[in-house]
C-alpha cells in the first residue's frame, strides 16, 4: 500500500475518517481501520495500473504525490455507500488525481522512481532464424 491510515487521518481529520469508515454509526469514536486499508489497497491497485508500464511496481518508497493520490482515491470509495455519495469536491479530487495518472502512462509526466526495464527484445527488432528446412523450394516444386 502507497498510503496508510495515520496519513488518511493526517490529510483529511480523524472526525471525517471516523464518518466515512463507519457511516452508520453516528456515535463512533475510533476509525474503522480495516475498511479504510481496504480501500489503500484498491487505491493502490487503480495507480498501479496507470503507472505498471513505466515503473516498476509496486513502488517500494513512493513519493508524496503517490501518497497523496492513494489516500484521495480511497476518501472517494469510502465516500461511496448505501446511503451516501461523495461530495463534489470529492469527485473533482478524484477526477484531477486519475488525469494525473494518465499523464504519467502517456509520458507527460516524469516520477522519481525506478523505470520498469525491458522484457526481451522488442518485437520486429534483429534478425529472425528458423529452425526447420524449408519444404517447398524452387528444387521441390520443380516441374510444376
Amino acid at each position: 500500500m502507497y498510503a496508510t491510515v495515520a496519513d488518511m487521518t493526517a490529510r483529511f481529520g480523524e472526525t471525517q475518517m471516523i464518518r466515512l469508515s463507519r457511516p452508520e454509526d453516528r456515535t463512533a469514536e475510533t476509525v474503522d481501520e480495516v475498511k479504510i486499508t481496504t480501500a489503500l489497497t484498491d487505491a493502490t491497485a487503480v495507480i498501479d495500473g496507470y503507472v505498471r508500464g513505466r515503473y516498476l511496481v509496486p513502488i517500494a518508497s513512493p513519493p508524496k504525490e503517490i501518497v497523496r493520490a492513494a489516500c484521495i482515491l480511497a476518501r472517494y470509495d469510502l465516500a461511496q455507500g448505501e446511503h451516501t455519495d461523495p461530495s463534489e469536491e470529492m469527485a473533482k479530487s478524484r477526477k484531477d488525481v486519475i488525469t494525473w495518472l494518465e499523464n504519467i502512462a502517456k509520458e507527460l509526466i516524469h516520477l522519481d522512481v525506478p523505470a520498469a526495464a525491458l522484457v526481451g527484445a522488442a518485437v520486429g527488432s534483429g534478425p529472425r532464424m528458423s529452425d526447420r528446412d524449408r519444404i517447398m523450394s524452387r528444387d521441390s516444386l520443380r516441374g510444376f
